[in-house]
């Protein structure tokens, strides 16, 4: 079975501690976009949603070869850009747009994933722009919206057979092999 070494969970939670540094807001306040039965919370909060996973390299491969039988791995990496939809609501929302959509393009945003250790590298962040919203009950809601652009290198790894000796023989090529009994 594959697997791979960077989980779009793993780039949301990068994306949400930065969110949250920026902002103060609480965890609870920036959230998946893709959640069912999750009511929207009453102060201001942001939404990520994942959009695209878009390939900027070929592949990759190294092997890795434990010298244990069967524990051989190919290892495929690729560079990939991830977009990744970002909501602000609430009677700040203008105001948290304006800081993430400036914060992004900076040195602060590259070092502070580099810091942390994110498996995430912030590239830019379209312009934000009012996508007002009206409710369940019919009210509009104050909704700015921008698209984060970064970058992760997942490695897929496969399981890969390796062996240390061969034994090589000597066939002939101008007889019939296996022979025929005649």
């Amino acid at each position: 079975m594959a697997t791979v070494s960077i989980k779009e969970l793993d780039l949301l939670i990068a994306l949400q501690s930065f969110l949250m540094e920026l902002t103060g807001l609480p965890m609870d306040n920036v959230l998946d976009g893709q959640q069912n039965l999750t009511p929207m919370p009453t102060s201001d909060f942001i939404i990520m949603t994942p959009m695209r996973q878009v390939g900027l390299s070929t592949n990759r491969v190294l092997f890795d070869d434990n010298s244990v039988y069967g524990e051989g791995k190919e290892l495929t990496q690729r560079s990939v850009q991830w977009p990744c939809q970002i909501d602000c609501y609430g009677p700040s929302a203008a105001d948290n747009a304006t800081i993430i959509g400036t914060m992004v393009r900076s040195e602060y945003a590259c070092e502070w994933f580099r810091n942390n250790n994110s498996p995430l590298t912030p590239h830019y962040c379209s312009d934000p722009h009012q996508t007002t919203m009206i409710n369940g009950e019919q009210q509009y809601e104050n909704r700015w919206t921008m698209d984060f652009i970064g970058q992760f290198n997942p490695t897929v790894s496969t399981r890969q057979d390796f062996f240390d000796n061969v034994s090589v023989g000597v066939v002939a090529a101008d007889l019939k092999y296996p022979t025929e009994s005649a």
